[in-house]
């Protein structure tokens, strides 16, 4: 039975082989942020589709309440500038990072970046670094979320608490089962965010107070 990458894959080369007469499978050039990421220079963009599930798998970071949507660690918002993306976002946003091998069309993807950053307002650019700076660094935490936690930790990024907070709600089977999206609280999520009950894409949002400004 074909799984949802799979139907990724297969919508992306169907459309993508139409258009470009097979090139889907074309061995291309990676940005230097997905680079980073898998670990190679170049790779053909399926094997990249396939090389990215198997890194959301390792890491657990498919949400459990909706599997298209991935809740993105401190590599996948630095490739992806978000806090989540759905699988076929994920597949649009990848092609921002496969590049052309061909040298005539490198050279002038190359020329114009520096344009573009020539365009840029310094202040727009400012306050975009300082928005992903603050996603990726660690952030002080209330007492009450150090608490929860339990490992004494005072300072974690976002991305780290939300993937904590689900660990604890799949290994504490609180989801409801009729109903996957809800969250029943125990004791220890009633203290800390003084709800009965909430749904999961709301977690960030109950999240958002016990993250304290320096």
């Amino acid at each position: 039975m074909w799984n949802s990458e799979h139907i990724l894959m297969s919508k992306g080369v169907n459309s993508e082989g139409k258009r470009r007469g097979g090139g889907f499978n074309k061995v291309s050039r990676l940005s230097p942020q997905l680079r980073e990421l898998l670990g190679v220079p170049e790779m053909a963009r399926t094997e990249v589709v396939k090389q990215m599930w198997v890194y959301i798998r390792e890491k657990n970071l498919q949400d459990p309440v909706n599997k298209k949507n991935i809740i993105c660690d401190e590599p996948l918002h630095a490739l992806f500038g978000v806090e989540s993306i759905d699988m076929f976002q994920m597949n649009k946003a990848l092609s921002k990072h496969i590049l052309p091998l061909d040298s005539d069309e490198v050279k002038s993807t190359e020329k114009e970046k520096p344009r573009k950053h020539e365009r840029e307002d310094p202040d727009e650019a400012k306050g975009k670094e300082k928005r992903q700076k603050g996603f990726l660094a660690p952030l002080q935490l209330s007492d009450a979320l150090v608490k929860f936690l339990g490992t004494g930790e005072n300072e974690l990024t976002r991305a780290v608490v939300i993937k904590r907070m689900w660990d604890y709600i799949k290994e504490n089977n609180l989801q409801d089962p009729a109903d996957k999206r809800k969250v029943i609280c125990d004791e220890k999520l009633k203290e800390l965010f003084e709800v009965e009950t909430f749904h999961g894409f709301t977690v960030t949002k109950l999240l958002a107070a016990h993250f304290l400004k320096s």
